[in-house]
């Protein structure tokens, strides 16, 4: 697999530096990682091409005043987001989902790896804790609290503030703005900057995706949101796999026919809430009895972290 060309010109052109050389690693996350990818031709297919990696920037971004954290790219069907290698180690070590599933991937769904990428891949259960219950639940309650959230009445919202935007000037332009360009845009077409950063929040939480139009009409037809509700029941399944084995099955061979079926509707909103609020107790559960050490290992992970930076900056082992 190659990296999408799409993706090296943006970063090179929004960054400063090329991303090859300071890639360690590119996957293939969400739905194409879970085997629950509904491609746009289904009727109800709603995902994007989910794509996370960790990069190590140039030397002068460790030594020097600028720092270099993250990188996010949605284009077309593409959602890409890239961590530095320091970020992406202090959100393992807090048993973050998405970033601890880079580590547990099948082969065929890396897109790149650096020689080094496997060392990590090999240590990756310094990062196994206990503590990743917390996390779990944390996205999974996230999800939970969206899934009823995006309803009916805020798909309106969405759509009132977006007539209201139009009819003064550009929805891209409210997209792009900082801060301080809201505040302008807010003074020179008399809208509320509340009105303005509601809508900027409601984009990016439900309708930045490029199958958006697709979401809304699930929602107005279930009356909840599938997509949540799908992710909701996944993250509660591998958290509570993970407590109790220590190892997380990213790729759902076991149901994951049963998750695209929540995605395409098929259970009931009073269902997703019971199987959620059994889940819930369960790896609660799971994690009283957990072989899972309390918490992570940091000062073999701090190790770890300086030896892979010393490789890919050409420092020496």
């Amino acid at each position: 697999m190659s990296i999408d060309r799409r993706i090296l010109r943006a970063f090179s052109a929004q960054n400063g530096f090329p991303l090859e050389p300071h890639l360690l690693v590119l996957a293939l996350m969400g739905s194409k990682s879970h085997g629950t990818y509904m491609p746009p031709d289904e009727p109800d297919g709603i995902d994007d091409v989910d794509l996370m990696g960790f990069v190590v920037p140039p030397l002068e971004y460790h030594l020097g005043l600028p720092r270099w954290h993250h990188w996010v790219y949605k284009h077309e069907e593409l959602d890409v987001v890239l961590y530095s290698l320091d970020k992406a180690f202090r959100l393992l070590l807090k048993g973050n989902p998405n970033i601890v599933g880079v580590l547990w991937l099948r082969d065929e769904d890396y897109v790149h790896c650096h020689p080094a990428f496997h060392l990590l891949r090999e240590r990756r259960d310094l990062f196994s804790s206990q503590a990743a219950s917390d996390a779990f639940t944390g996205y999974a309650a996230a999800q939970l609290k969206q899934m009823q959230a995006f309803n009916l009445e805020r798909i309106a919202d969405y759509e009132a503030m977006t007539r209201t935007i139009e009819a003064k000037g550009s929805v891209r332009l409210v997209l792009e703005a900082d801060s301080a360009q809201t505040k302008h845009l807010s003074a020179l077409w008399q809208i509320p900057a509340e009105t303005l950063l509601d809508f900027k929040k409601l984009h990016r939480q439900h309708f930045s995706s490029y199958m958006g139009a697709k979401r809304k009409a699930l929602v107005r037809r279930f009356q909840y949101d599938v997509k949540n509700a799908a992710h909701l029941i996944r993250l509660l399944r591998m958290g509570t796999e993970f407590l109790e084995t220590g190892r997380l099955k990213v790729f759902r061979e076991e149901d994951a026919e049963e998750l695209k079926q929540i995605k395409r509707g098929g259970w009931t909103l009073e269902q997703v809430k019971a199987e959620a609020r059994r889940l819930f107790d369960g790896i609660g559960e799971a994690r009283a009895r957990s072989p899972l050490p309390a918490e992570p290992d940091a000062e073999a992970a701090n190790a770890l972290l300086m030896n892979l930076h010393r490789r890919i900056l050409g420092l020496g082992a």
